[in-house]
C-alpha cells in the first residue's frame, strides 16, 4: 500500500495545504522542510517533479480555517494532522508559529486535546524512525501508510 491508497482523494489537497502551513509557519521554509513538502505533492500525486511553485516565497498556503473539511472523515482528519505534525518535526525543531498552526487545524478539524496530543506523539516517533539516508519521497509515502495503520490499529483497540 502506498500514501495514494492510504488517504482519501478529497483528503489529499487538504493534507498537502496543511503540510504547506506547517513548513511555511515560520516565514522560513528549512531545507528539511522543502524536501518533505515536494515529496509529499509528489506522493500524493499533486505535482509533477521538478515543480518549483510548490516552495516559492511568493506562494501563500491556504490558512487552516479556510481548508475545506466538510467530506472528510474523521480518519482523514487526524491522518491530516498527525501528517502535518510530521511536517512540524522535518527540521527537528518545532517552531512555537508551527505549534500556533497545529493548534489551528486541532481546531478546524475538531479534535480533543487528548487526541491531539496522542497524534502528536505518534508523528514525533514516526519522524524519529525515519531513516537518515532514505528519500524524503519514500519517508512521506511511508509516513502516511504508516499513520494510516497506526490509526487503524489504534481503533480496534
Amino acid at each position: 500500500m502506498g500514501a495514494l491508497d492510504a488517504i482519501s482523494t478529497q483528503a489529499r489537497e487538504v493534507l498537502l495545504e496543511a503540510l504547506m502551513s506547517v513548513a511555511w509557519a515560520d516565514r522560513t521554509l528549512a531545507d528539511e522542510e522543502r524536501k518533505a513538502a515536494q515529496a509529499a505533492a509528489m506522493g500524493l500525486g499533486l505535482v509533477l517533479p521538478g515543480d518549483k511553485d510548490l516552495t516559492s516565497p511568493d506562494r501563500k498556503p491556504v490558512p487552516p480555517e479556510d481548508l475545506d473539511t466538510a467530506a472528510l472523515n474523521t480518519r482523514d482528519r487526524e491522518l491530516i494532522f498527525l501528517c502535518a505534525a510530521w511536517m512540524a518535526f522535518a527540521d527537528e525543531v518545532e517552531d512555537p508559529a508551527e505549534t500556533q498552526v497545529l493548534e489551528r487545524l486541532q481546531a478546524a478539524f475538531e479534535l480533543t486535546d487528548t487526541r491531539t496530543a496522542w497524534l502528536k506523539e505518534r508523528a514525533g516517533e514516526l519522524r524519529k524512525a525515519q531513516a537518515p539516508d532514505a528519500s524524503w519521497w519514500r519517508a512521506f509515502n511511508s509516513l502516511v501508510v504508516e499513520a494510516a495503520r497506526a490509526l487503524t490499529e489504534e481503533g480496534k483497540a
